[in-house]
């Protein structure tokens, strides 16, 4: 998964043994989606995927899953979120790494292999990628998915008051014993530059924070992020940071990147159409700050 896993939950007795044991069954769940998904494995299942085109490939249940999830969101979101653009994604990494902006030449070749409606489902757990060179890439949502998957599997075992964090990208389940609510938090950049770090509150819900704000690197004296616009093939420059409370880890993970892409101007229209999706944006571009949240999402503050 690239990122560090944090896991808590509360047993109904002392048993620790039987904790060690369920802690061990969530990180071994937790290691196979990553054996699945993974970019970096070269065996993984999606890497198979993705050197397999214009054939039909027989899926796992999982992947076969997360695929169909990600079809939704790139069409609830106007193609803001799209697991194809793995060509895109590295083609900038490399840039990062060099410190030299991709020719327009090599960002539209690029952007030729990726589009999600490129994927075809001839059947139930099958798939067919009809363009070339295609290289799927779940950084978007894969630490969710997987987040819901632990919460679901410590929820058959007995476990009904969970959190597991992704990264930062947290996911829980019922609160802890005696409390109402877990509490979490989020910095962002205020008008003035400062950082200001707020509190909230969620059961059985998610909550996910992606943007430029952090992760980017400076070229040629412009930032450049890790996120890519589907609809251009260029990294984000636009300084944004969004939060996303959503009702699982998949749904918050997914729209955090893609309203990412989108802003505030176009994002909010797909937040208001959203059923159950509370989020908080930032645009922290040079003489030009922006601020914007959803109507229920002061719900979920902690006032000190």
């Amino acid at each position: 998964m690239g990122t560090q896993i944090g896991l808590v939950f509360y047993n109904n007795n002392e048993d620790m043994a039987r904790a060690d044991s369920i802690a061990q069954l969530v990180f071994d769940r937790i290691d196979a989606l990553n054996n699945t998904l993974s970019n970096y494995l070269p065996q993984s299942e999606i890497n198979k995927l993705s050197s397999s085109s214009n054939i039909n490939v027989a899926l796992s249940d999982d992947l076969s899953r997360l695929l169909q999830i990600s079809g939704d969101y790139a069409a609830n979101t106007n193609g803001a979120f799209d697991i194809t653009l793995g060509p895109l994604i590295e083609l900038w990494r490399k840039a990062r790494e060099n410190r030299q902006i991709p020719s327009i030449t090599e960002i539209r070749t690029a952007h030729q292999r990726t589009g999600y409606g490129n994927l075809e489902f001839p059947m139930v757990n099958m798939v067919r990628l009809k363009q070339e060179g295609m290289q799927l890439d779940v950084g978007g949502i894969g630490k969710g998915f997987a987040a819901d998957e632990a919460i679901n599997l410590l929820k058959r075992h007995g476990i009904s008051s969970a959190l597991v964090d992704m990264g930062g990208d947290v996911t829980v389940s019922d609160a802890p014993p005696n409390r109402e609510f877990w509490t979490l938090g989020f910095s962002y950049f205020d008008k003035n530059g400062g950082g200001v770090f707020q509190k909230i509150k969620l059961k059985n819900q998610a909550v996910a924070t992606s943007g430029d704000l952090y992760q980017y690197a400076v070229i040629d004296g412009k930032r450049y992020s890790h996120i890519i616009d589907p609809r251009n093939g260029m990294a984000l420059s636009n300084n944004i940071q969004v939060t996303v409370i959503a009702p699982n880890g998949a749904m918050a993970d997914a729209y955090a990147s893609a309203l990412s892409v989108l802003g505030i101007e176009e994002g909010r229209k797909i937040v208001e159409e959203t059923t159950d999706l509370e989020v908080f944006m930032v645009e922290d571009v040079p003489g030009s700050y922006q601020q914007w949240n959803s109507s229920r999402f002061l719900n979920y503050i902690v006032e000190d």
